[in-house]
């Protein structure tokens, strides 16, 4: 059992080739969900990438802070969004 922050990123599903590039440069696990979502009022496809990260108990560190906001800085860039959300969202992962 460990504690850890769980990165939860949303955005429009419209290159998901492209955002795995991004994703696997950084992390070479990670999740990739394909869903509906709205944004200000409008259906849309989207994609909420998930990544397991370091141990939370010690914080964040600076390294994956910096990873994390260069996926989400190449995502937005990628699909010429407004912007990206985010979530860090602490977790207790088992592997059983």
């Amino acid at each position: 059992m460990a504690s850890r922050n769980l990165y939860r990123i949303s955005t429009e599903n419209l290159n998901k080739p492209g955002i795995e590039s991004i994703v696997s440069k950084h992390f070479d696990g990670f999740s990739v969900i394909e869903q509906t979502g709205y944004w200000k009022g409008v259906k849309e496809n989207s994609l909420v990438i998930e990544i397991q990260g370091d141990d939370a108990v010690s914080g964040v560190s600076p390294e994956e802070a910096r990873k994390i906001e260069e996926i989400c800085f190449g995502i937005k860039d990628l699909n010429h969004q407004e912007s990206v959300l985010l979530q860090v969202v602490p977790s207790v992962v088992y592997f059983i």
